[in-house]
Parts: structure tokens; C-alpha cells; sequence
């Protein structure tokens, strides 16, 4: 049924009605895989008491059997309500629906008979044996197994449990980008997270499969789900970029939408990668720019791209270059650095390196020096020897070293830093001396100083252009 509007509802009371009904119907179906697990617990609880009732110490546990049966029983026939719902709400296999439909409803009214079969009134019309009612305990426990495969089968997919995939091998993710293929390492781990719950194998909404990239060429009810060298033509990239109220936004059923990362990561493949299989992400035009996502897919150090350039501020330093080396970049983040562009004209860069049992080669910055805006070093214990890389950093604007092993001695590097207005040497080893030293930058507005050498006359002091020390 498609979604009508709330002003559609307001002219017609009965629509409205039911569209709640709907939607209660819809929430009710989507809590059947937790109810279920209850009637498991209750059955499988039955069958464990009545193996102990053979053992004379537990001969006080044969009066719950029953008992718990009929919790089985009860949470069991809940359960089949709600799956029901469930099965309403989208595009099952048919043969694995009916499998589970039919088993679980058969789980539910056995619990019911064996119920019976200890009531008082049954055994005096037909005695049934300690053992045979074990026995009948042990052939629910199978159906009760069946039932739930099938359900995991419509859950996870008909492949989940084969040998194939139990003996496969996770994929060793790329340890560079130079070494990542696009749809491979970068969109079809996006396709699993987001569309294969419900297009894989046992669940086809649509008729569609997004496992390969045999499926998504294949397509569905309404053709390939990707026309190659066309986000705009590619029936999957017009679903998940629709309003989310939308009927045919995907993922549906309030799944997790795609971010707008993965979704300009799609639609760069598809344009500038032209939806190419085996494409390597270097090979890719303007790869640069997708550096941030597929470093985060991957798990590696990476470029990180701005959303906007709101954050940029107003006055850009115009001794900053327009250009950046791309190559030197690629060499900086391959050497273990985080780098995020700022800016694209002039370049401005965020460096930062956050593996903090490694000590970073800054020599790979030197070719990018006049691009790096903010630079991030704290807590890599590291010496004043650092102060000749950082003095060729002469459009630095924010320099973080807390937590290193430096002293006074750094000074004299960064009194050639004009732009530096943020400095931060917390839990260092500088003194006055160095705070002297570096009033001199009349850039610099705010320099931290908690737990270093500098004393506190020192640190209530401001200078002519307002240099605030913070201690705190």
C-alpha cells in the first residue's frame, strides 16, 4: 500500500485509522525475531528438565515440564502472530517462508499437545511412557532446530550455514589505496552493510541480489540496478538518494540509509569509474577526493575531505600555495599520516599522525611544508629535533606538541611560524623562557602551558596583542 500524506488523512478519518493499523501491524511483525527466541529457552528448558528427571535428586523437576511446555506453547503461538506480520512487510523466498511458517506453527501446537499429554486427564484415558515422551521431546527439539534454520535462512541468507561459506577465509583488506580495487574493497562493503539484508539469497525484495557485481547488473523487477557510466540513469543510486519518505527509498523498513559518503562514493564510481568491476582506485579520475572514505572503508591512515567550506575561514593566508603534490600526499599518508584537505584553492591541509607507538618520518611532510594549516604531533615522544621540520611549515596556523619531550630549546624553531595563533605544550618541558620567545609572533593568540615549567606570574601575564597562556 503506497504512503499517503498526513493532509490526505486529515479529509479522510478511515485512511488515517487504518494507516495506523498499519503501522502498528508493520512494528508488531518487526519484534518477531526477539519474541521468538522465548519459545526457544521455554522448549528447549522442558527437554533439559525432563533428562534430569531420570536422576532421582531431580525427580522434583517432572511437575514444571508441563508447565514450561505450556510457556512454550504460549510464546510460541505470539511468535507465529508476529512473524506473520513480518512476512507482510517484504519479498521472502517462498519456499523458505513456507518452511519456516508452517515448522513454527507446528512447533507451537505440539507444545500445546505434549501440554496435554501430562494433564491429568490424558493419562487416565492413554499412559504414555517416561521414555516415549522423551523420545517426542527429542523430535520437537529437531523441529524446533529445522525451524529455526529456516528462519535464519530468510534472516541471513540459504548460504549462511554451507560448507563453503563455514570454511571461507575473511579477505585481507588492501593495506594502501594503491593496492584497493574500487567495487570490491570500497562499494560492495557498503552493499552489504546497507542493501544485502534484504537482497540477498532467501529474501528478494524486488527480485533483486546485491551480493556481486554479476547481481547488480542483472537487476530486478525494474532492470540492471546500475547503468555504467551513469549515476543519474542507475535505478539503485535514484533509490537511495529519494526523500526517505519516499515509497522506493532504499533501504526500507527504517534500516540504516546510506551516508553521504557511501552515497558520493557510489555515484564517483559510476560516473568517473564508469561502474567498472576490476578498477583499481588510483586508475579512477579525481581519486583524491574519495581518499577520506575509502581510507576509513579500509581502516588505513588517509586524506580527510570537508563536507563543505564552512568551516574555512574568512581570510585565507595568501601565501599559501593553490597547489599540493599529490604524490607527496599520497607518500605522507602511505608514512602513517591522517590528512585532511581544508580547503582545494589555495590547498590547506590537516595533518596529524595518531599511531602513537610509532615515531613519524616528518621528512615526508617537507615537500607539502607550505600547504599544512593545523598539525597534530602530541603524544609521540618526541625531541626538539622536531623543530627543523616544523620551522619549513611557515603558513602553520595551530601546532599541537602536548605530551612530548620537549624544552626550550623548541623555541627558536617556531618564533619563524607568522601565522602560528594557536600553540599547545601541555605536560611538556618548557619554561619561561620559551613563552618569552614566542612573544614576539604577533599571530599568536592562545598558547597552553598545564603542567610545564612556565610559572604562574608568567601565565596570568598577557602581552600587547592580547596572548592568552592557559594553565588549565
Amino acid at each position: 500500500m503506497e504512503r499517503q500524506s498526513y493532509r490526505t488523512n486529515q479529509t479522510n478519518p478511515n485512511g488515517l485509522i487504518q494507516m495506523i493499523l498499519i503501522d502498528i501491524f508493520s512494528y508488531l511483525g518487526r519484534m518477531h525475531p526477539l519474541v521468538v527466541h522465548l519459545p526457544i529457552g521455554f522448549l528447549v528448558l522442558a527437554a533439559i528438565f525432563d533428562l534430569l528427571t531420570y536422576k532421582s535428586k531431580y525427580a522434583f523437576l517432572k511437575p514444571a515440564v508441563p508447565l514450561t511446555l505450556l510457556l512454550g506453547g504460549i510464546s510460541a503461538t505470539i511468535a507465529c502472530v508476529m512473524g506473520w506480520l513480518l512476512s507482510q512487510t517484504g519479498d521472502y523466498d517462498y519456499l523458505t517462508l513456507r518452511n519456516h511458517k508452517y515448522t513454527g506453527i507446528s512447533v507451537a501446537v505440539v507444545s500445546f499437545i505434549f501440554y496435554g499429554l501430562k494433564s491429568l486427564f490424558a493419562q487416565r484415558i492413554f499412559k504414555l511412557s517416561d521414555k516415549a515422551f522423551s523420545g517426542l521431546l527429542l523430535a520437537q527439539m529437531c523441529l524446533l532446530s529445522y525451524s529455526g534454520h529456516q528462519g535464519g535462512n530468510l534472516t541471513h541468507g540459504t548460504d549462511y550455514l554451507i560448507l563453503e561459506q563455514l570454511t571461507t577465509t575473511q579477505k585481507v583488506k588492501p593495506s594502501s589505496l594503491k593496492e584497493a580495487k574500487v567495487f570490491e574493497d570500497l562499494v560492495l562493503p557498503v552493499l552489504e552493510n546497507k542493501c544485502q539484508q534484504c537482497h540477498q539469497h532467501g529474501k528478494k525484495k524486488g527480485d533483486l541480489l546485491l551480493i556481486s557485481y554479476q547481481d547488480l547488473l542483472k537487476g530486478g523487477k525494474n532492470g540492471p540496478s546500475i547503468v555504467l557510466g551513469s549515476s543519474a540513469k542507475s535505478e539503485l543510486f535514484r533509490r537511495v538518494t529519494l526523500p526517505s519518505e519516499h515509497k522506493e527509498f532504499m533501504p526500507t523498513d527504517g534500516k540504516p540509509a546510506l551516508t553521504p559518503d557511501e552515497i558520493a562514493l557510489l555515484k564517483w564510481w559510476l560516473d568517473e569509474g564508469k561502474g567498472a568491476e576490476n578498477l583499481s582506485f588510483m586508475a579512477v579520475p579525481n581519486h583524491e577526493k574519495m581518499t577520506a572514505m575509502a581510507s576509513g572503508i579500509l581502516g588505513i591512515a588517509g586524506a580527510i575531505l570537508p563536507q563543505d567550506n564552512t568551516q574555512i575561514q574568512t581570510f585565507v593566508n595568501p601565501d599559501i600555495p593553490k597547489k599540493v603534490d599529490e604524490k607527496a600526499v599520497q607518500n605522507a599518508i602511505n608514512g602513517g599520516f591522517n590528512i585532511r584537505f581544508m580547503n582545494h584553492t589555495p590547498v590547506m591541509l590537516d595533518v596529524s599522525f595518531i599511531n602513537k607507538k610509532e615515531t613519524p618520518n616528518l621528512a615526508l611532510l617537507a615537500p607539502i611544508a607550505k600547504n599544512i594549516v593545523w598539525l597534530n604531533l602530541n603524544q609521540l615522544n618526541l625531541s626538539n629535533k622536531v623543530g627543523s621540520s616544523i620551522a619549513l611549515m611557515s603558513n602553520l596556523e595551530k601546532l599541537r606538541l602536548e605530551k612530548n619531550n620537549i624544552s626550550d630549546g623548541i623555541a627558536s624553531d617556531l618564533t619563524g611560524l607568522q601565522h602560528l595563533n594557536s600553540l599547545n605544550l601541555n605536560e611538556t618541558q618548557v619554561s619561561n623562557l620559551t613563552v618569552n620567545e614566542l612573544k614576539k609572533l604577533k599571530s599568536l593568540q592562545h598558547i597552553y602551558v598545564w603542567r610545564t615549567k612556565v610559572l604562574e606570574t608568567q601565565r596570568n601575564d598577557t602581552n600587547a596583542h592580547a596572548l592568552k597562556i592557559v594553565s588549565k
